[in-house]
């Protein structure tokens, strides 16, 4: 059976091995670390040729958090948007 794409991403982005993550651990390790999560998704958009402006890479973000899908939670995504937009201050 294939792994799931989503928790192969997750373990890739917050560095944890892909064995034995499930959707239900992977919803509690997202909401432990979802500043490291925003952190690893804005080195992916500041990383892609079609991020080119503050708004693309705010699209880029809720494209991802779409494609994590239920493995985040409200609160997580809350977490994930605000520590995104503290980096994209930089950017300013």
């Amino acid at each position: 059976m294939p792994a799931d794409l989503r928790l192969v991403q997750l373990a890739r982005m917050l560095a944890v091995p892909l064995d034995g993550l499930t959707p239900a651990s992977a919803t509690a390790l997202i909401s432990a670390r979802a500043p490291d999560l925003a952190a690893a998704l804005f080195r992916e958009a500041a990383d892609s040729d079609d991020v080119t402006s503050i708004d693309s890479a705010v699209d880029y973000l809720e494209s991802r958090l779409v494609s994590f899908g239920d493995l985040i939670s409200a609160p997580a995504a809350t977490t994930i948007r605000a520590a995104f937009a503290d980096r994209i201050q930089a950017w300013r």
